[in-house]
């Protein structure tokens, strides 16, 4: 009698297709219609390797307007690595079509689909759309990432958050490999929340800024989920490697700098940027010259992860998100060259 092989993958079914081991598909999951009455899809790609393993979920622009992980997650699936793969990796470019199409954040009433889930059948227009999510795609993960930006006008520094108390977050943070890796208490309704509930790791990856492309957070994304992949072994390491000199840091917290005044903001501060407490973060003039300028001093010593662009800012408006570490020095000076450094140590599956 022969012997199952159970390192082999079992065909699944998936939006009512069945997919074999081997296969690789892109499917359309009809959405809640718009009173244009032009039909919704969210697209999906799904790579079902020959060989069993984890079920990966990458999800990007739950919000419409991040592009950056709609980039990172196409250039993933044109990886010819992925032969290789051994489970199933579900890949969602577009969570948010509506937001996208409209170049929006939101969906339509102007709810942001990160406090919808699990959503429901009967609800409003989020509610529906997360629930369809939630049981036709979500329910198939072992593991889940979440790729966003910041808001239009505020980039950020490549960053992890993650709950620090769950050890498969902590452990999947680190071989990730983004510069900053801070804890995050998942929100109500939001999709961390969900995987919590389901007892999933997850991963929520924030870089760059809405509305716009960012090569360098482009890049430490894509390298990530790599490292991800071979962490949870979907991928082989790669063999004789050089491994990365630059290394994950933990905050011990994060806080915005806001405006004191309202006015026009002046500075030449960059993201990853060491600040020592009592250092000058920007002036801010009136941009009537009725009223004297107003220097803003930063209330702890930290780098920056997250910058207002905008030169226009109301009072209490946040100008400058800062990372407190442990080790400060060590840390600042390697986030500080991070940027410069790690696209040399860019190793894919298209290298082996």
């Amino acid at each position: 009698m022969l012997k199952k092989d159970l390192s082999k993958n079992s065909p699944i079914e998936f939006c009512k297709e069945i997919i074999h081991p081997g296969e690789t598909l892109s499917l359309a999951l009809p959405l809640p219609e718009v009173f244009s009455c032009a039909p919704l899809y969210m697209p999906i790609k799904v790579i079902h390797g020959k060989k069993a393993g984890p079920c990966l979920l990458i999800t990007a622009a739950i919000h419409g307007d991040e592009l950056n992980g709609s980039e990172i997650i196409n250039r993933l699936m044109a990886l010819r690595g992925l032969k290789k793969l051994k489970g199933t990796l579900i890949a969602v470019p577009v969570l948010n079509v509506y937001g996208l199409i409209n170049r929006s954040r939101y969906l339509p009433g102007g709810e942001d689909l990160d406090t919808c889930f699990p959503g429901l059948e009967s609800g409003n227009h989020g509610a529906r759309l997360a629930h369809i999510f939630t049981e036709e795609v979500f329910g198939k993960a072992d593991f889940c990432l979440d790729l966003q930006t910041g808001f239009i006008n505020y980039a950020n520094l490549p960053q992890l958050y993650i709950d620090l108390h769950k050890q498969a977050s902590r452990d999947s943070a680190v071989a990730f490999n983004a510069p900053v890796i801070s804890h995050s208490s998942p929100k109500a309704g939001s999709l961390g929340q969900l995987a919590q509930e389901k007892g999933i790791p997850f991963l929520r990856y924030e870089a760059g800024e809405a509305m716009r492309f960012d090569s360098h957070s482009i890049t430490t994304g894509l390298r990530g989920i790599i490292n991800l992949m071979r962490h949870l072994e979907m991928l082989p390491d790669k063999r004789f490697s050089k491994k990365s000199p630059l290394k994950s840091f933990f905050t011990q917290k994060n806080i915005w700098v806001r405006a004191p005044v309202s006015g026009m903001s002046y500075s030449r501060l960059s993201l990853g940027q060491h600040i020592k407490k009592g250092e000058r973060l920007c002036v801010i003039n009136d941009p009537f010259g009725a009223a004297e300028s107003v220097n803003v001093m930063s209330p702890e010593e930290g780098v920056i992860i997250g910058k207002n662009n905008l030169p226009l800012v109301y009072e209490g408006e946040e100008l400058y998100k800062l990372a407190i570490f442990s080790k400060m020095q060590h840390a600042a000076y390697h986030l500080e060259d991070w940027q410069e450094k790690s696209s040399a140590h860019f190793d894919t599956p298209d290298n082996e």
